[in-house]
């Protein structure tokens, strides 16, 4: 809407109070617009809450469920965090602006009208009093006295709402607009968090969804079979109801009857099973009752429950009775039909079964495990009980015989999570380096610093190339990830990020208390603007490349991250060295940790030397397997060529190097038969790398191979290379095999 021109005050035409009208009206919609929103806004952010996933894990008796599902329940719990904090930006950088902007700026709009109303009121009074003044009227002058007043106060309020008017139609452009930018930087942060902690369960949540697919399959299947057995049951029950309950049969859930003879001698078989409910009686002071319980058979033990057991309850909790030492006999002496006892040598248990057969299959069943315990050498190995008495059947194994799938894979091997402890223990890493909040639990992987969670939020938001954040609990570790850990640490960081501060012996500006607006700022002038970093002078400052250049040749991280926050260029070519980068030395020298940290700071990997060899050329030709998959999986290029035309292949068959030669090859296969690099990465290089890489850091300048087998020529043995009869000769044609054995 066009601001109104100060003159129409002047003028104060019909044509100028209908664009003040207009204006009056637009704000009006306005205020309304922002309170709307503030309300939807604030209650955005008073319904978040975080998703307990954990809670319904630990009611999983699937442990592959459970496992997920906790893991889905911590990683929710993190983005819930991140949507608290968003949610405290929201109100400190929306919210409040909003309601500010309201109250000042809205608010005056309506005070200033009825002044203005009330001026223009007052105006035409007096004009029309003036007006209608005789000519001989002695009170003529009065009256326009009052009249020039009231018109001088009128311009004033006139002119002071126009501008008022003008100047909330130019802030609804810019201040609001410009709150409203901030809430969508905001949300896009968040979600960008949410993204980054969430993309890690991309695994689980497809081997999970493999897992039910195959559990809805047998569940499918178990359905059609148990709809037969109801049927069977149903029409069973129908059949029985027209027998004598004197001699109706067992019912189908209570095992195979063994006999109906009750003075049968029972042989010897294999191990009895039987379960079902019974009688029991219960003795007291002055009345008996009998109180119906669940019996089952389980090795040489009568297993008595509770049915309806309360937990705390010792009568409830269930019990054994060992056979071995029982007798078994039907007894007739009680006022109830279908009772045996068992005699044990502490007491006599009084049982009562539904009917005749089902009284005579029990008896048979417990004389036969009683006759098994008694010509047995030792006791017969029985299942896993509650109740104790037994050994715990091994995990691995289910009721078929068969192991289930295996579970997910845990977050790192042992070897890493000694490393992590490790990583925790070094000075300093059990404070959060840059509030020292204790026991931090996230890294930034680039940096080498343990953060705490409200930390590592605003290091995410930095974005990548600033630093790298990963949880130390949730997210997967590779081994040289933590070798960088392992060699910088929270305080050789902070002796660079915060050297004045050390330096002039301040108290850090930081603290576990401080706010969130406090914190973002410290973290941002500490490796955004460096603000703490020792200025370098003019010298250091042309040296410093090469200073860079040499500590990741000499490995030492703690100068490289020095130079590198001096303004270093990662990609510094050494012309007293073939115009080699730190990533051509670091290949050249097999340094593993080295080349992790430069490619996590985002070195260029296709930068090339003198000869125009990349670090791919350089992988292929020193035949490290381990840093060909690695380039690869950084998105090296293998088809460029070096100043004489030869690709990274090329150079591995003229050197007839088997295992570069089979990764590269298994990267192009890969590449032509999976167009997504992320089905490239997660499924070929994930498996190449299983194969091919060693269990353990390999240090620089080692002499062996970074593969689990060496193939090289000559690696099998030590003897002379005259003594070896065959070797193995590479052809670089598509349509041959990768090797051809001469004499």
């Amino acid at each position: 809407m066009p601001a109104l021109d100060l003159k129409g005050c002047v003028e104060d035409s019909p044509v100028f109070r209908r664009r003040i009208a207009a204006h009056e009206e637009s704000i009006s919609n306005f205020d309304s617009s922002l309170k709307s929103l503030a309300k939807l806004v604030r209650s955005q952010v008073d319904l978040s809450a975080a998703v307990e996933f954990a809670t319904i894990a630990q009611s999983q008796d699937d442990p592959i469920v459970g496992h997920a599902l906790e893991k889905f329940g911590k990683s929710l719990t993190e983005v819930e965090k991140c949507r608290n904090l968003m949610n405290t930006h929201i109100t400190t950088m929306f919210l409040e602006p909003l309601d500010q902007f309201i109250r000042n700026e809205l608010s005056p709009v309506k005070e200033l009208k009825k002044k203005f109303e009330k001026s223009s009121d007052e105006t035409d009074t007096s004009l029309a009093k003036l007006m209608s003044k005789k000519p001989k009227d002695l009170t003529i002058l009065e009256a326009a006295r009052d009249l020039a007043e009231n018109r001088r106060r009128f311009q004033t309020d006139y002119m002071e709402y126009v501008m008022k008017l003008n100047e909330v139609e130019a802030k609804k452009k810019f201040d609001f607009v410009e709150n409203i930018l901030g809430y969508m930087y905001n949300s896009s942060v968040f979600h960008h968090q949410g993204y980054e902690i969430l993309k890690d369960l991309e695994p689980y949540m497809r081997d999970l969804t493999g897992l039910l697919q195959d559990s809805r399959q047998r569940y499918s299947e178990e359905l059609v079979e148990s709809q037969s057995f109801q049927l069977q049951c149903v029409k069973t029950l129908i059949e029985n109801s027209h027998i004598s309950p004197d001699i109706r049969p067992a019912s189908p859930s209570m095992g195979s009857a063994r006999s109906s003879s009750s003075d049968m001698i029972p042989k010897a078989q294999g191990p009895v099973s039987k379960a079902g409910y019974l009688f029991e009686r219960k003795s007291g002071r002055m009345l008996q009752s009998w109180v119906r319980r669940y019996f089952s058979i389980d090795g040489e033990d009568l297993i008595v429950t509770t049915r309806n057991a309360k937990l705390g309850r010792d009568e409830d909790q269930p019990t054994s009775i060992n056979l071995r030492v029982c007798s078994i006999r039907i007894a007739d002496n009680y006022d109830r039909r279908f009772t045996f006892e068992i005699i044990s040598p502490s007491r006599v248990i009084a049982l009562q079964a539904e009917n005749e057969a089902d009284m005579l299959d029990w008896v048979n069943s417990l004389k036969m495990v009683n006759q098994l315990a008694l010509n047995s050498d030792k006791v017969l190995a029985s299942s896993f009980r509650i109740f104790g008495g037994g050994k715990k059947p091994h995990a691995a194994e289910n009721h078929t015989g068969k192991k289930p799938p295996v579970p997910f894979t845990e977050i790192s091997t042992e070897s890493d999570k000694e490393l992590i402890k490790r990583v925790r223990s070094l000075p300093g890493n059990n404070f959060c380096a840059d509030c020292s909040a204790a026991d931090p639990d996230w890294a930034s992987i680039n940096l080498g610093t343990l953060l705490c969670i409200e930390c590592s939020g605003i290091h995410r938001s930095l974005g990548v190339h600033v630093s790298k954040v990963r949880s130390v609990t949730l997210d997967k570790w590779e081994s040289e990830s933590i070798e960088i850990m392992l060699l910088l640490g929270n305080v050789k960081t902070n002796e660079i990020f915060e050297a004045k501060i050390n330096n002039e012996k301040q108290q850090k500006p930081l603290q576990p208390s401080s706010t969130r607006a406090e914190k973002d700022q410290f973290i941002t002038d500490k490796y955004v603007r460096r603000k703490y970093v020792l200025d370098s002078d003019e010298a250091e400052r042309e040296n410093v490349n090469k200073e860079f250049w040499a500590a990741i040749k000499d490995s030492n991280l703690h100068t490289a991250l020095r130079c590198l926050a001096l303004g270093a260029d990662i990609n510094y070519r050494n012309p007293d060295d073939n115009l080699r980068t730190a990533l051509h030395i670091a290949v050249l020298q097999e340094d593993v940790v080295a080349v992790e940290f430069l490619l996590q700071w985002f070195c260029d990997v296709d930068q090339g030397d003198a000869d125009g060899w990349t670090s791919l050329h350089h992988a292929a030709s020193e035949n490290n397997v381990r840093f060909v998959l690695t380039l690869l999986r950084r998105h090296g290029k293998p088809d460029v060529q070096n100043n004489e035309g030869k690709t990274p292949l090329g150079i591995a068959v003229d050197k007839q190097h088997v295992q570069a030669v089979t990764a590269l090859r298994l990267f192009a296969f890969d590449k032509q038969h999976n167009s997504s690099p992320a089905s490239s990465s997660d499924f070929g290089f994930r498996e190449a790398m299983s194969s091919f890489k060693s269990p353990r850091l390999e240090h620089r300048n080692s002499t062996a191979s970074h593969s689990a087998v060496d193939l090289r020529p000559g690696a099998a043995s030590n003897s002379d290379s005259s003594a070896v009869e065959k070797t193995s000769i590479l052809n670089d044609d598509q349509n041959s095999t990768l090797l051809r054995t001469s004499d």
